[in-house]
């Protein structure tokens, strides 16, 4: 049984996504506050603490063979696990990969139950990659609308960036969760052991409640021009580069041994505010952690889309304290049906029209 007493609660939904959580309380020693929900009891068998199985009278715990409805009711089933394994909770973070059943269909419900608790969620989701097929992106973007929707903040990795195209498919779930790992688990020690510039629970609840959809990256460096080296790391990957999408707010986290300098967070504040815009906020954190970063200095940047949307909040925004996200795809599906549950189908929100949902042009 997982003893940590933190009111943060680090959940993986789904096998893949359990793996990724695992991996972050590995990272950390174990002193993390964890849940891992699955349909399929043999990743119980295989992750340990903190496990619940959902759907155990429904689907016996064999797993929902990549049925995203049947994960949906699974989780609606094991309602009262779900809160069991928030009791308490402040802030909650989410892995999930997305595409195949439990991660797309529970992780939806588990947002649910946290949004009626009033507790804020920050959602880290894998997206299949392109030669995975139709099916599977069609339930990711199904997915990522409604996630959108009921979490508080949302960082959406396409594994087809995050790797390159001599990976293997095993190197490539490999960096996959590593790269999850690690970015989460940076993330953590920046709250859960704040430095001399602090960024603890209350402030990233604060942050995180109205922040939306976003973008993340890690770097890490060694050597004399490691800020120089990790802030152009930071604003060159794919992950963070999107011409198309203005950026709101960045939350940046460094982390450093005691020989962290005051040059070398400018360097790394400076180079990111350039790159990105300087017109929304920016926040930031360090962790000086002379066991673990002697030496090295690793940066973890979060960025912030810009919302565009000026209509009234929901009630669960109302209560949430959270922002209406407002994606075209919901915008069109929604109208002034806005309030309603989605309709979806295999994964497929039906309520967006299918030139829509089919990335269809037409003409005029």
């Amino acid at each position: 049984m997982n003893t940590s007493t933190s009111s943060i609660v680090l959940a993986g939904v789904g096998g893949s996504g359990c793996g990724i959580a695992g991996a972050v309380a590995a990272l950390l020693g174990g002193k993390t506050r964890l849940a891992l929900f699955d349909t399929d009891a043999a990743t119980g068998a295989s992750e340990g603490d903190g496990f619940f199985l959902l759907g155990g009278d429904r689907l016996s715990g064999r797993g929902s063979g990549g049925d995203v409805v049947a994960a949906r009711l699974a989780a609606e089933d094991s309602a009262e696990a779900i809160d069991v394994a928030f009791d308490g909770a402040r802030l909650a973070a989410i892995a999930t990969c997305l595409g195949g059943g439990t991660g797309g269909g529970s992780t939806i419900e588990i947002l649910k139950r946290l949004s009626k608790r009033g507790i804020p969620s920050i959602v880290f989701a894998a997206t299949p990659f392109f030669f995975e097929g139709e099916k599977r992106q069609q339930n990711a973007r199904g997915t990522m609308s409604m996630i959108e929707d009921e979490a508080s903040a949302a960082f959406f990795l396409p594994l087809d960036k995050l790797v390159g195209g001599e990976d293997n498919m095993n190197e490539a779930l490999a960096r996959t969760r590593k790269t999850l790992a690690s970015a989460i688990s940076l993330f953590w020690r920046l709250v859960e052991t704040p430095g001399y510039i602090k960024l603890d629970a209350e402030r990233l609840r604060q942050i995180i409640s109205n922040a939306g959809r976003g973008r993340f990256a890690v770097a890490s460096a060694t050597g004399p021009d490691r800020a120089r080296e990790v802030a152009r790391s930071l604003v060159s990957t794919p992950l963070l580069s999107d011409g198309t999408t203005s950026v709101k707010s960045i939350l940046c986290g460094i982390l450093a041994g005691d020989d962290l300098r005051l040059s070398e967070i400018a360097t790394v504040a400076d180079t990111l505010k350039s790159a990105f815009g300087e017109g929304g906020s920016f926040d930031l954190g360090t962790v000086n952690d002379e066991k673990n970063f002697s030496g090295s200095l690793s940066a973890v940047a979060m960025l912030f889309e810009s919302d565009g949307g000026n209509a009234p909040e929901t009630d669960r925004q109302k209560r949430t304290g959270g922002r209406r996200k407002t994606s075209t795809q919901n915008t069109i599906a929604k109208g002034r049906f806005k309030n309603a549950e989605p309709t979806v189908w295999k994964g497929e929100n039906l309520d967006i029209p299918a030139y829509v949902r089919k990335n269809i042009s037409i003409g005029r």
